[in-house]
């Protein structure tokens, strides 16, 4: 339970004191690396379900960490979760190994094991290689964790999906982002402006700006008008970092846009 509160302390701190990516050096230009890239499909995205074969292990071992008991038999507990194929077993597991709980020498093992289940969809799993990007010192690292942190939220991390929009309605009150709502992760939570519009000319401007913050140092690769019945007109913006991670940025420009 002591691991669990300092990851919560660790993760809530920086989220509400910055945007989701900060670069701090040059980007080193090298080619992308595809062990970071997650399959993923657009929009929500359903976690990995927890096997009826593995409820046993799972159970014993949280029982075992709500007792509070001694650290190397929680972390035997978990390993059994894990090995059973238990998401939280391998989460659990993963994290207390990449905090060294085994040593250093299963440390980089932890990471590929969250690693693993991040690109799986699992969004605690993605806020964690979202504090580690966040905390690295490299800036290609540094922009991984706009990518992690948009799959934790499409996955329905709870702590991501609590935090972003107060990180979001803080940019905007401090005029970093054009005022709006939205998160802009999928159609149903597009950006939209709230600021009067004349037309694409002034809206398409407000949108490379957002981009530009929300994942800065990522390229644009591809921008797609979506005429939806009802009326409703979607731009959205596929951006792509150093290491061919991709994400895509909705906004509702029905307000602004002149269908033909």
């Amino acid at each position: 339970m002591f691991l669990r509160a300092v990851r919560i302390a660790i993760l809530a701190a920086p989220m509400l004191l910055c945007a989701c990516g900060t670069q701090t050096a040059p980007l080193v230009d090298r080619p992308p690396d595809a062990r970071f890239v997650a399959p993923l499909p657009d929009g929500p995205i359903m976690p990995p379900a927890e096997p009826a074969t593995a409820a046993d292990a799972l159970a014993a071992a949280r029982s075992i960490s709500k007792a509070g008991t001694d650290p190397s038999i929680l972390l035997e507990a978990w390993r059994k979760a894990a090995e059973a194929g238990s998401p939280e077993g391998r989460f659990e597991y993963a994290t207390q190994l990449s905090y060294g709980a085994a040593g250093p020498d299963k440390v980089g093992g932890g990471f590929d094991m969250l690693l693993a289940l991040a690109k799986q969809g699992h969004g605690q799993a993605a806020m964690s290689l979202w504090r580690l990007s966040k905390m690295s010192r490299s800036s290609n690292l540094n922009q991984h964790a706009p990518y992690w942190f948009n799959i934790a939220r499409r996955a329905g991390d709870a702590m991501a999906n609590e935090v972003y929009p107060k990180v979001l309605a803080h940019d905007r009150e401090q005029g970093l982002l054009p005022p709006g709502t939205g998160t802009g992760d999928y159609f149903d939570s597009a950006i939209t402006f709230s600021q009067p519009l004349a037309g694409s000319h002034e809206g398409v401007p407000l949108e490379y700006q957002v981009a530009a913050h929300l994942y800065p140092g990522w390229k644009r690769v591809s921008q797609s008008l979506h005429m939806m019945d009802g009326g409703k007109n979607y731009d959205v913006l596929e951006l792509e970092n150093v290491e061919g991670q991709r994400v895509k940025l909705y906004f509702d420009i029905t307000a602004w846009m002149t269908r033909p």
